[in-house]
């Protein structure tokens, strides 16, 4: 019987099944069940404590979530919108005036590029703690320099109309080296005739950077601005570190955290509230990709 690379003729023919079934039977497990569980569970009245009754109750969480509780779930809401849009917008930003600035050769930018992106490998309680410690208001070094600078004080995280911007620039600190990297990719793939054609035009910089290399770079915009919202539409664990949710800073995610796992969980809660991010998030994202492969086209 001839060999083949991945076993004898025989059973090479169950070499691409088993390749299949086995992430397929991990995905069953660990993503589609879960999922299904999760709309099941946003009918019921179930705590997720072990031994509780599921107690359905049709639509009713979603009912209290419209009528009485819409003081908690509306503030959420506008929160997230507000977040998702601040973050996109200013990382697309950041990152595109990394890649500019850094899309060069050279092993000094090299190292530059990569100390930008190195936030993104770490983990979220690591960043969360080391800037809750940096604007600590006692003792940290961000209160020193505003005493110093203002000759006040501030509360920074404890402060309402701080907190929410403050929780944003960490998370724009933490991904701009993604956005980054994204944008130089794009920038590699621009042709250098494009450029050298708009030189012997007597365009300026700014001028080639409006009307050649913005334009050109627009695959690239649509790759970043997607995946930063849909990214930060899901966003909790950082805000939960840094504010705990506090100060005006209640994600839809972190009120959907706090209902199904908080002190009091109400799984069932928590489960609705799954739904709906998930269906702000079709809608969002749909959106975006909508206007932004338009915008590719018209380009």
């Amino acid at each position: 019987m001839s060999r083949c690379p991945f076993g004898t003729s025989r059973t090479r023919r169950f070499i691409p099944w088993a390749s299949i079934a086995i992430p397929g039977i991990g995905w069953l497990l660990f993503g589609l069940y879960p999922s299904v569980a999760t709309i099941g569970y946003s009918f019921t009245r179930y705590s997720g404590l072990p031994g509780t009754p599921l107690n359905y109750c049709g639509f009713c969480n979603y009912t209290t979530a419209f009528t009485a509780l819409s003081g908690e779930v509306w503030p959420a809401i506008k929160t997230t919108l507000i977040y998702v849009a601040g973050v996109t917008i200013l990382q697309t930003a950041v990152g595109l005036g990394l890649a500019m600035l850094l899309n060069r050769p050279g092993r000094s930018y090299t190292f530059y590029r990569a100390l930008i992106f190195m936030p993104q490998i770490f983990s979220v309680a690591v960043v969360g703690t080391i800037f809750a410690l940096i604007l600590d208001p006692v003792m940290g070094p961000a209160e020193n320099l505003w005493h110093g600078v203002f000759h006040s004080t501030s509360a920074f995280l404890g402060d309402n109309s701080l907190a929410l911007p403050l929780v944003m620039l960490v998370n724009i600190w933490m991904f701009s080296g993604y956005s980054m990297l994204i944008y130089i990719a794009g920038l590699r793939n621009i042709p250098k005739p494009v450029y050298e054609a708009a030189a012997l035009d007597g365009a300026g910089k700014w001028r080639v950077f409006r009307h050649v290399t913005w334009p050109l770079l627009a695959p690239a915009t649509t790759v970043n601005v997607f995946l930063t919202a849909m990214g930060t539409l899901g966003e909790y664990a950082l805000i939960l570190v840094l504010t705990g949710g506090n100060f005006g800073t209640k994600t839809l995610g972190l009120y959907m955290y706090d209902s199904a796992f908080g002190g009091n969980s109400q799984l069932g809660y928590g489960s609705m509230l799954a739904i709906l991010q998930f269906g702000l998030t079709l809608v969002i994202g749909g959106g975006l990709l909508f206007g932004l492969r338009r915008r590719e086209i018209q380009l």
